[in-house]
């Protein structure tokens, strides 16, 4: 029988074996886990039975007990799983995207919107359950895929999990960010196209908060690069620019690989431009802005004239 610790513990062991075995492999399962903590009817707990089990909750972690014998499905489809005798459960399934998890058994029938990584998991801690009300303590989230976006001004990545399912994911200062061999990397060192593996939580707006991202080692695809012709409306060196084209202007996200050339091939420093600067910025376009492989300054800005007194 497993046991609690374990499978609690599954979110951190499925981001071992990840990094140990690279991508999601194409044909992986998409696994929904976690434990039904409480349930029952929508009546309120008798005042001095209330009172009790609150008292029992200050001194005693599991003063609530894990309840056996809910059945957790995915609507939709053939995906269903009962507790076991510690209220923990386990999904595989083939299914990814937008669904919805429903709990049915012991007076309590409610059902939770979720987004389902392809190929990676999502488990369920601390569900609580109360007639067709649900809440649940932490959605932990782990899965792979290629990185489609860069925003390292704004902190933001997208990954396409299983290439399949596009989540939000934000970076803090605590976030680990490592490359396939362990070595420490900043926002800027990442490219997209590169496969990442991450582990994070989940919000309420479905955005992940990652506590680590590491790349996967192996060949990635990389996006072909696009040549975009504007001019510099604004600096936010080291990490970006906006530049200004036809279509409006577009944030231009800088990585440590980014070359900066002047008219005459120079090597320059962002620092360097100056808004009015005429370029041609090579990269890819996404959902964050253009990820930048080159700018080339082809005309320096016309200075304004001082007014004559």
């Amino acid at each position: 029988m497993r046991q609690p610790k374990l499978v609690l513990g599954s979110f951190l062991l499925a981001a071992i074996v990840a990094a140990c075995s690279g991508g999601s492999g194409g044909g992986s399962p998409t696994i929904v886990a976690g434990n039904v903590r409480s349930a029952g009817t929508a009546t309120a707990a008798r005042g001095i039975e209330r009172l009790w089990l609150l008292a029992q909750a200050w001194w005693r972690s599991q003063a609530f007990a894990q309840v056996p014998g809910i059945t957790v499905s995915i609507v939709n489809s053939s995906t269903a799983a009962t507790t076991d005798a510690q209220g923990f459960f386990r999904l595989e399934g083939n299914q990814f995207g937008p669904a919805v998890v429903r709990f049915t058994g012991n007076g309590a029938d409610a059902s939770l919107d979720v987004t389902l990584p392809a190929g990676g998991e999502l488990d369920l801690v601390d569900v609580d359950l109360r007639g067709s009300q649900i809440t649940v303590g932490e959605q932990r989230i782990h899965f792979d895929g290629p990185i489609t976006g860069l925003d390292c001004q704004g902190s933001l990545l997208q990954v396409l999990s299983g290439e399949q399912v596009a989540f939000r994911v934000r970076l803090a200062q605590s976030t680990s960010i490592v490359d396939e061999d362990g070595a420490p990397l900043r926002c800027v060192d990442l490219v997209p196209g590169r496969d990442a593996d991450v582990q994070g939580t989940v919000d309420e707006n479905g955005d992940v908060h990652a506590l680590s991202l590491r790349l996967n080692p192996g060949p990635n695809a990389t996006p072909t690069p696009t040549t975009f012709a504007g001019s510099v409306a604004a600096l936010q060196c080291p990490s970006s620019i906006t530049l200004t084209r036809s279509q409006g202007n577009v944030q231009v996200n800088i990585g440590t690989g980014t070359e900066i050339r002047d008219a005459n091939g120079a090597a320059l420093q962002c620092s360097a431009l100056a808004v009015g600067d005429a370029v041609d910025v090579k990269g890819t376009e996404n959902s964050f802005g253009i990820s930048a492989s080159s700018i080339q300054r082809t005309a320096a800005a016309t200075p304004t004239p001082s007014p004559t007194p």
